[in-house]
């Protein structure tokens, strides 16, 4: 009986995780989206430039 409700609760545990886990990733992937790499133009641009910081 005590097994059955340790491995239970393991099971619960193991659940919540990876619950916690899928909310993590999609945390992560909206605060840091993919943006494609810059082109070459682009990166021209951002050398030569006067200012110190680029932004777009």
């Amino acid at each position: 009986m005590l097994t059955w409700l340790i491995i239970f609760l393991l099971l619960l545990i193991l659940i919540d995780v990876v619950r916690l886990h899928k909310k993590i990733d999609r945390l992560y992937t909206h605060l840091n989206p993919v943006s494609p790499p810059p082109t070459d133009k682009e990166i021209e641009e951002m050398l030569t430039s006067k200012n110190s910081s680029y932004e777009k």
